[in-house]
């Protein structure tokens, strides 16, 4: 196939302008002094030059395989893991210039020898994929690429833990908002904190259920050595939870941070996945690729949006539910009460069968999540003849006031079905008034293949207030895919989107990814000689 020529997108122009206007600013600053007299020293246009600030070196870190808490107990009719769960990572590293390298190493900084595949480098993209045995990190060179995405995905077909456990591997920081998961009886939840640095980072958590805050006590403050991870079960120190909300603060180092959970019914499996960082605490939050199969309001597994409001005011919010005909009235839901410190549920019962993107405005800030569930079958041979059921948490997604910029990647596992839901926020969400949203955006879609090289390209029209989805029989036509990036003109109407990903054998054990936001960007600095005026 034909190599692309290197395209810079729009976020990669964007990102190198607010890089380059802050480092011009502290330059300036630095280069503004005074002499003896107190005269400030001013510069000179005709000394200045433009020198090239390289960006950091950028890195993820990567969820370890999917495990159970407890080892397996039970005897060989009702173990509790009759099959071993299979793990990999799929890596790219995109739009990256001729020599960059970049590699996929342990937690603390070694070189991975155990993943198989390509590393391939190039103007388009780098992919690295192969089995997981433990928790990794992607590292870019400086400068070397506008996207780097991964994915790591454990696919369980049975027992306890059965379910597509994926998620993204994320850029460390030192803040997160994790809302889903429970520890209710017959739920667990594993809190996974990583430090890929190298100096220990102390971690302090606090969480919110459903009556209000958690007191955690002692266990409110971890550390976390450099190169290593922290597992702490959040039934030990939160238990009897039957919906939960972290937070999660660093000092010392930036962190990865997730829930690994899954749950039970009976003897009957009820899903499994993790439940990743969303947006920070926001007046506008949407979570994208919200599934309905047409469930009754009443259905227990029919979808669910889960609210907090962190801080100490009460407010309200008002939900747009945004499918593919346009809005989507609930019945009573447009509006609901939040209390302060406590996670509130909303079930979605009731939508036509399809993708939706909920979109939340309140008065007060908030950070939100949703779960969705699917409907496996019974084995032949199972004890029980109960249909499992595989669970699917969603992270809510702040929306700037001038509205979400669309342009990420996101990693397909390879052999994966995959599907796109791309959906457009209108401007004006008022209830009276969002039917009658105007505007569309264009959103440039384009997907990676196994070799490193770009497999196809396709232009979504998206209209505002509607949900647009390329389905996973379309996709397929188009070729083997592991990264799919999607990028939009900054003038138009906000996107927000997310890929659907299903173990290409059983539909039933999926999961819901969002997109990796753009590396940040270099960019050149104005340096001028300064001369004392007097």
């Amino acid at each position: 196939m034909k190599r692309k020529k290197l395209v810079v997108p729009p976020a990669a122009r964007r990102a190198a302008a607010a890089v380059g206007g802050l480092l011009c600013a502290v330059a300036v600053a630095a280069l503004t002094v005074t002499d003896g007299a107190g005269h400030v020293a001013t510069a000179t246009a005709d000394d200045a030059r433009a020198v090239p600030v390289a960006a950091a070196e950028g890195g993820l870190v990567c969820p370890v395989p999917a495990e159970l808490a407890q080892p397996d107990v039970g005897d060989d009719e009702f173990s509790a893991a009759p099959v071993e769960t299979t793990t990999s990572l799929t890596a790219a590293v995109l739009d990256g210039a001729d020599g960059t390298e970049p590699s996929v190493t342990t937690l603390d900084g070694e070189r991975s020898g155990e993943l198989t595949g390509p590393l391939v480098t190039g103007d388009v993209a780098a992919v690295r994929e192969g089995e997981l045995t433990g928790a990794r990190s992607v590292r870019v060179t400086p400068g070397g690429a506008t996207y780097a995405t991964a994915t790591v995905a454990s696919v369980t077909t049975a027992g306890d833990l059965r379910g597509m456990v994926a998620g993204p591997c994320a850029v460390p920081s030192v803040e997160h908002w994790l809302v889903g998961g429970s520890t209710s009886v017959g739920s667990s939840g594993r809190l996974v904190l990583q430090n890929p640095g190298r100096t220990p980072a102390t971690v302090s958590l606090e969480a919110w259920g459903a009556s209000g805050p958690v007191v955690l006590g002692s266990q409110s403050l971890v550390v976390v050595p450099p190169g290593e991870q922290v597992v702490t079960m959040l039934e030990a120190i939160a238990p009897d939870q039957s919906r939960l909300a972290l937070h999660v603060t660093a000092e010392g180092g930036r962190v990865g941070a997730y829930v690994q959970h899954h749950r039970i019914e009976g003897l009957v499996p009820a899903g499994a996945d993790l439940v990743v960082g969303g947006g920070a605490p926001s007046s506008t939050t949407a979570v994208a690729g919200v599934v309905s199969t047409g469930e009754p309001v009443d259905d227990p597994h029919a979808p669910r949006l889960d609210l907090l409001t962190p801080g100490a005011a009460a407010g309200t919010a008002t939900l747009a539910v945004l499918g593919p005909d346009g809005p989507v009235r609930l019945r009573g839901g447009e509006e609901m009460s939040l209390e302060p410190g406590q996670v509130t549920t909303l079930p979605l019962g009731g939508l036509p069968e399809g993708s939706y993107t909920v979109v939340v405005d309140a008065d007060v800030p908030v950070v939100a999540g949703a779960a969705v569930d699917r409907k496996g079958a019974a084995a032949d041979d199972a004890v029980f003849d109960e249909d499992p059921y595989d669970r699917a948490w969603l992270a809510g997604q702040a929306v700037p006031a001038t509205g979400s910029v669309a342009d990420g990647a996101v990693a397909v596992p390879q052999h994966a079905a995959y599907e796109v839901t791309l959906s457009g926020v209108p401007d004006e969400r008022d209830l009276e008034r969002i039917d009658d949203a105007e505007g569309s955006t264009e959103v440039a879609l384009r997907g990676v293949g196994p070799d490193g090289e770009e497999a196809w390209t396709r232009t979504v029209e998206v209209p505002a207030g509607e949900t647009v989805e390329l389905d996973r029989a379309e996709l397929a036509e188009l070729g083997e895919t592991v990264a799919v990036v999607a990028e939009q003109p900054a003038d138009q109407p906000g996107i927000v989107w997310s890929v659907r990903i299903a173990e290409a054998d059983d539909e039933s054990l999926f999961s819901v990814l969002a997109p990796t936001a753009p590396l940040a960007a270099g960019g050149d600095v104005r340096v001028r000689r300064v001369d004392a005026a007097g």
